[in-house]
């Protein structure tokens, strides 16, 4: 990856010794060029990771599969959820399939992240933690809910970043193959771990990134 306004370039292959595989291929399929070249930003790549992967998809996940996990154990069975939220991810797979299928890839990633940022948004706006100090059957039905969004986000981000996705199933225990369909009711799964999807990459990392360029052109 060049940077042609900085005479420099950055491989895939030293990326992967220190970061995540699906956080060099959110960026590069978030930042894919259409009709110009595209310059290499450290800042952009540790703000895409920190701020869409780890902040909104892995907050999403973390924050429901561990407070579902502390107040109802373990287990669970979807049985049904709201309709508009069953329309909405739908939606969802069917907008994303046909960015897919018509080599719109960074479209479609986008779209994914719009409908994150979603339930981010009506997950702060139903709050559940208030909801289940004052009803638990109410509050167990909203965070089920969002366990059926992550479900399926598992089948939907399999194609972009299929290692994030693969341990999203194993925290549900989802043991199918992930399929590009909506998951089907009644569902059974299990909490196995709680542990984050990602984690923070400090801003520190931009100038120990720039020093060891430095030091790898001075050698040439």
């Amino acid at each position: 990856m060049p940077s042609t306004s900085q005479n420099w370039a950055v491989w895939v292959k030293d990326l992967l010794s220190d970061y995540h595989p699906d956080t060099i291929r959110y960026f590069l399929t978030i930042n894919a060029p259409e009709k110009r070249d595209a310059d290499f930003s450290w800042r952009e790549f540790i703000y895409s990771h920190n701020s869409e992967l780890l902040g909104a998809f892995g907050n999403l996940v973390q924050r429901t599969v561990k407070f579902y996990k502390k107040e109802f154990g373990d287990n669970l069975i979807l049985t049904k959820v709201d309709e508009r939220v069953k329309q909405k991810v739908e939606e969802v797979f069917s907008s994303v399939g046909h960015c897919i299928e018509s080599a719109r890839t960074r479209q479609g990633l986008e779209e994914v992240f719009e409908f994150i940022r979603w339930c981010n948004k009506r997950f702060d706006e139903q709050k559940p933690w208030v909801i289940v100090k004052e009803n638990r059957e109410e509050g167990k039905r909203v965070l089920e809910e969002y366990i059926y969004i992550i479900s399926n986000l598992r089948n939907i981000l399999e194609p972009f970043i299929p290692f994030t996705a693969s341990k999203v199933g194993e925290q549900l225990g989802m043991t199918h193959q992930p399929l590009w369909e909506s998951v089907s009711l009644p569902l059974k799964l299990t909490v196995e771990n709680t542990l984050p999807l990602f984690n923070r990459i400090e801003l520190e990392s931009i100038d120990r990134e720039r020093e060891k360029l430095n030091e790898k052109f001075k050698g040439e």
